[in-house]
């Protein structure tokens, strides 16, 4: 099954209960030694559920395999934890894919269709805090890594990301 078979739809605050639990399963496959585990533990109730402003902003998606919900993610101009808006850059938000539906093709024509609206955006740039075991996927979408940085997911609860970029030709 490729990408085509994917339908991908704006989220809405409707949503919130079904990407809880797409993104629970796929935040757990963090899990993977990359991590330390306390730290890991600490964040994941933090981390794992969806944020309501992200829900409601209209650049949040839901990708969808056989009508379910197979990934979520979008795009915002304003920086994660910051709120930051600096002209011409944009924000990967809140990726997840459902490990049952894993590299059918879902999050990558997600990540295609939130790069091809930032464009319509006049979006140039395009930034990305990617967790440790995702840095792949964003590096095969033509993303460079820029740093390690740390994350606050609450307080004192940090884990290292990937800061990455790509331009938005």
């Amino acid at each position: 099954m490729g990408s085509s078979d994917v339908v991908i739809r704006r989220a809405t605050p409707l949503d919130h209960d079904t990407l809880a639990s797409l993104i629970a399963a796929a935040y757990a496959t963090l899990d993977d030694e990359r991590y330390d585990r306390e730290a890991l533990v600490a964040a994941m109730p933090l981390m794992s559920r969806p944020n309501p402003l992200l829900l409601a902003c209209g650049t949040y998606f839901v990708a969808e395999l056989d009508g379910e919900p197979a990934a979520c993610g979008g795009w915002t101009r304003e920086e994660p934890g910051t709120g930051k808006v600096k002209e011409g850059v944009a924000h990967i938000r809140h990726f997840a894919a459902d490990p049952r539906f894993a590299r059918r093709g879902a999050a990558s024509a997600l990540l295609r269709h939130c790069l091809s609206q930032a464009h319509a955006a006049q979006i140039e740039r395009m930034m990305s805090q990617s967790t440790l075991p995702a840095e792949p996927f964003y590096a095969f979408a033509g993303f460079r890594r820029l740093k390690i940085v740390e994350a606050k997911m609450g307080e004192g609860v940090v884990l290292p990301v990937v800061l990455m970029e790509r331009a938005i030709p």
